[in-house]
């Protein structure tokens, strides 16, 4: 279920070098490689306040929920770092670029969910350029185990689907369905997001996955 506050209408589109992605919405969100959302009168979530002693609540937050760090796929062989990620450069008229880690590290959406927080996770990672640490996520199934990290607290999660989602010359309204799944959401699950296949990316691959187990 999205939430009603932070709902996102979102397209994807592809480009050369991975995912490129355009935001119709409220604000601009972005998945995949490198990803360009549009609409320069949008812009992302704002920051949560910091003063009058705000601080040290969200420091608390932060070490209740904080932001996943490691990523584990053993079926694929990925054992990977996580650093966030968020609106980058100006590419055009009104539109922003996210991309994905330029090396074999996954990105964090900054705006999606943290560890434990029972929101939707977004990661994603380059399927066929810089360390392609996605490369083989579309053959996950049903049933596969991820783990995410962060200090020395770990969450399972289960895959439950994997969709493969045409992206290329697609129209509009088929990209905005595409995106539901990369938008911030009071839903705890886990969805990783890359590009298919690995000699193109015409596709988008989604994993969406729920936690079972922590400790």
């Amino acid at each position: 279920m999205v939430c009603p506050k932070v709902q996102r209408w979102i397209a994807w589109a592809a480009s050369m070098a991975g995912v490129a992605l355009i935001a119709l919405g409220a604000a601009t969100f972005a998945c995949g490689a490198d990803i360009t959302a549009a609409a320069s009168r949008f812009a992302p979530p704002a920051q949560e306040s910091t003063v009058s002693g705000e601080s040290a609540g969200l420091s608390s937050a932060a070490e209740t929920y904080p932001i996943p760090e490691r990523i584990w796929i053993d079926k694929l062989k990925v054992n990977a770092w996580i650093q966030p990620v968020g609106p980058g450069k100006r590419v055009g008229l009104g539109a922003i670029e996210w991309t994905a880690p330029n090396n074999r590290k996954v990105g964090w959406h900054d705006y999606s969910g943290r560890l434990g927080e029972g929101k939707n996770i977004v990661l994603n990672g380059h399927n066929n350029i810089y360390g392609a640490v996605f490369r083989k996520l579309y053959t996950l199934k049903p049933g596969d185990e991820i783990r995410l990290g962060a200090g020395d607290r770990q969450v399972v999660y289960r895959v439950e689907e994997v969709k493969l989602l045409r992206e290329r010359d697609q129209p509009l309204e088929v990209r905005i369905a595409n995106a539901q799944y990369i938008q911030a959401m009071d839903d705890d699950r886990l969805t990783l997001v890359s590009c298919w296949p690995e000699s193109s990316n015409t596709h988008r691959v989604i994993v969406i996955a729920r936690p079972v187990a922590q400790n």
